[in-house]
């Protein structure tokens, strides 16, 4: 199977009237040409109507040629207002500290330069992540009234860094309810209406592939930054577990949490995780990139042991063989005691949640669904002796981690079992059945967090008309050196 060009044209445009949203905007569409001198502002017209197909790099590029970050927020907030009503994507906005940050950012631009690629770019954030003001919810009634008193260490980094806050983002309840939030309703899927978002940062992912925003943040504890980008055909990542400062975000649970961001390509992940930590990501003490030629990549089936629907098969058997074309090297790799490893997490995440929030829930039952009591009951299930010997599971896989990354760069695993899930109830087709999509993060996703290692999604080309997505991992830490080489691999917008 060949690799497109460009994502199917099913992915580019409308789809009639049943999607009422521009889908996902394929890297790079567009230049901005300009006639006018660099600095002078860009007038709000008939050109804008691309800019929300534009990734953080291609704005800042035209930024440079004399557009204002004030059309690119006027033109985000209209179609917030145009679209968001079908999408469900944000929480909560306010439209006019945006585009006086928009104007202010224009000014600092025209008088010194901009401070950095997101210098003027509208950046959207989770609802669990405190913003200066507004209030948090974590998509709960929990936390009704809670306004936040000053910015997270990863919002102040990137209001630092210049970016525009322009939105907080529809999520599962406290991070571990349903699709279905009860307070907020579900997030649709902008590359069509009938599918959902497929996880706790749903509303970022929306956000970005409906043009609302050039990029969000979202939170990562069983996988949900990986899942959401690949039901909307984002690039999605999971830095290194403390990599980024959770100062100002709510836990959902915090061995296992990791905050990051949602973009259109490679460069606009490494650009806004660099600015969300407020430096340049740093070396590894022993991985470097390596040229493709000469990478290796370890597949490991027994890290997920579950049935992939064929188009997930066939699209990361041939996305496997346009990395040999390149000259890379695939190696298969072992991985014991599965099951015992998934339960460990799976009640780590729980005990952990209910320690941050169990007692705040029995205090006010009638504020928190019937999804998040039922966690809650789950998480109590699980006795001292279960958490200690869950700990010692994950202990013991995080001492075999040296033996399933040696001597390979890259470890290559599919995000999800199947395509984007189904809107009424989330489930995905896998063969003649259908699974649980978000749910599937048990297996197919929570290792990463487990073993504290850095974890990208990529969008890749599939003969559906959603795209599949494989997600690429590498040692603790080595976060940079993960990057670096994922540019140099094949995705399905950069075949």
């Amino acid at each position: 199977m060949r690799f497109p060009k460009q994502m199917p044209a099913r992915l580019r445009s409308l789809r009639g009237s049943r999607s009422p949203v521009a889908p996902i905007r394929p890297r790079p569409l567009c230049r901005l040409p300009s006639r006018r001198r660099a600095g002078q502002p860009q007038p709000y017209g008939r050109r804008m109507s691309l800019v929300h197909r534009l990734s953080v790099s291609e704005l800042a590029a035209a930024i440079d040629e004399g557009l204002s970050p004030v059309s690119i927020v006027e033109e985000c907030l209209s179609r917030m207002d145009a679209h968001d009503g079908a999408i469900n994507a944000i929480i909560y906005r306010d439209p006019g500290q945006a585009l006086e940050a928009a104007r202010r950012a224009e000014t600092e631009i025209r008088a010194n330069g901009r401070r950095g690629l997101l210098h003027g770019i509208p950046v959207a954030v989770k609802d669990m992540i405190d913003v200066e003001g507004w209030p948090t919810t974590a998509g709960s009634r929990l936390h009704d009234g809670r306004i936040a008193g000053r910015d997270a260490a990863c919002v102040a980094n990137l209001k630092a860094a210049g970016a525009i806050i322009i939105a907080k983002t529809n999520m599962h309840e406290l991070t571990l309810g349903t699709h279905d939030n009860p307070w907020f309703g579900k997030v649709a899927n902008p590359l069509d209406p009938s599918r959902g978002t497929a996880g706790t940062s749903s509303g970022s992912a929306a956000a970005v592939a409906a043009g609302f925003c050039a990029v969000a943040i979202g939170s990562d504890t069983g996988g949900s930054n990986r899942s959401v980008a690949a039901a909307n055909g984002l690039f999605g990542f999971k830095p290194t577990n403390g990599l980024i400062d959770p100062a100002g975000s709510l836990p959902t649970a915090t061995s296992l949490d990791a905050l990051g961001p949602i973009a259109t390509s490679i460069e606009d992940i490494r650009s806004t995780t660099e600015a969300m930590l407020g430096r340049s990501l740093p070396e590894h003490g022993t991985q470097r990139a390596v040229p493709v030629e000469k990478m290796s990549i370890a597949v490991c089936s027994d890290l997920y042991d579950a049935e992939l629907d064929q188009s997930v098969a066939i699209a990361v058997a041939n996305w496997l063989g346009a990395c040999r074309d390149r000259g890379v090297s695939i190696i298969e790799r072992a991985f014991p005691e599965q099951k015992a490893f998934v339960q460990a997490g799976l009640i780590l995440l729980l005990h952990e949640f209910a320690e941050s929030y169990g007692a705040q829930i029995d205090a006010a039952p009638d504020k928190v669904g019937s999804a998040v009591h039922a966690m809650l009951d789950h998480a109590r299930r699980y006795s001292a002796q279960d958490v200690a010997a869950a700990r010692a599971t994950r202990q013991t896989a995080q001492g075999q981690l040296g033996d399933l990354m040696d001597g390979v760069d890259i470890l290559a695993i599919p995000t999800a079992p199947g395509l984007a899930p189904r809107l009424s109830d989330e489930m995905t087709r896998v063969g003649d059945a259908h699974v649980p999509f978000g749910m599937t993060g048990g297996t197919f996703r929570r290792w990463a967090n487990m073993l504290t290692m850095p974890a990208l999604a990529i969008p890749i080309p599939s003969r559906d008309v959603f795209p599949a997505s494989v997600q690429l991992a590498a040692q603790p830490g080595a976060d940079r050196a993960l990057l670096d080489m994922a540019l140099s691999l094949p995705n399905a917008l950069n075949p």
